[in-house]
């Protein structure tokens, strides 16, 4: 007999928000509103979309949505006016998140280390005490998220795919990406409460990467290396999901390495 799935107590802190970026058609959006009915998901954002508010939430798109028309009905449309500060806009609107997790059709190589991604089976999702934010970003049908976008975000998922046709339909995407996260919060349980920590925040691990960056500079490290040297410890960083305690005392070494550097006159030859 059928039983409902019911949400692990350890993971009942934890908000998903599934946010979709500039979508086109407003069948995708009612699509991606029952998916997220069939697993649980409620929360619904639709950035800057290029249709009106009017026909997003119109009997046709109902149609799309089946059972999720409440998710659809109840979803945040955020519509930017001046398109020149949309990036700016956009990292505004991501600064409520403690978590920003961006997908995409692309990351194949190792060797791309701005679009370096891991699977959805892959994804671990955090235990953490406090209550925890968390975005899920899908990208436009034509062509996904840009690489502004992609930079904004802490960790970059890629749904493996045949090479001939690797892009998939947004909806079909968000399923997937969804239905693995489901099973990894609903399956059954691993631990007990008192196994929970605190995670960093978003803010205190942006902050991190800031003294990264600054050492660096410091380090006098090669131009054409800098930038992919700070994008690896800030893959690694995003995806280790590291406590507080974790990144204080790593925060602490390097702010010492900061201040020791600082006093260390450059070597001349």
């Amino acid at each position: 007999m059928y039983q409902e799935t019911q949400r692990m107590e350890d993971f009942k802190n934890i908000k998903f928000s599934i946010v979709l970026i500039r979508p086109k058609e407003v069948g995708n959006i009612g699509s991606v509103a029952r998916v997220m009915c069939n697993f649980n998901f409620t929360d619904l954002v639709i950035f800057n979309p290029s249709e009106s508010k009017q026909k997003i939430l119109s009997y046709y798109t109902h149609g799309f949505a089946m059972g999720g028309k409440n998710v659809l009905m109840n979803a945040k449309i955020i519509e930017i006016e001046n398109q020149e500060n949309y990036i700016e806009d956009f990292g505004t609107f991501l600064d409520q998140f403690d978590l920003v997790i961006a997908t995409t059709a692309k990351g194949t190589s190792s060797g791309n280390i701005k679009r370096t991604a891991i699977t959805p089976e892959e994804l671990e999702i955090p235990l953490s005490l406090s209550k925890l934010k968390i975005a899920i970003l899908f990208g436009r049908e034509s062509r996904g998220l840009s690489n502004e976008e992609i930079r904004l975000a802490d960790i970059i998922l890629r749904i493996p795919t045949g090479a001939e046709y690797p892009t998939l339909n947004l909806s079909h995407a968000c399923s997937i990406i969804l239905y693995e996260i489901f099973k990894k919060v609903h399956q059954e349980n691993k631990g007990n409460f008192k196994n929970l920590i605190e995670l960093a925040n978003r803010g205190d691990r942006q902050n991190l990467l800031k003294i990264i960056e600054s050492l660096i500079e410091k380090l006098k490290i090669r131009t054409h290396r800098k930038e992919h040297v700070f994008l690896a410890f800030r893959n690694i960083f995003e995806r280790a999901f590291i406590s507080k305690k974790e990144l204080n005392l790593i925060f602490g070494v390097f702010s010492k390495m900061g201040n020791i550097l600082g006093e260390i006159t450059p070597y001349k030859s």
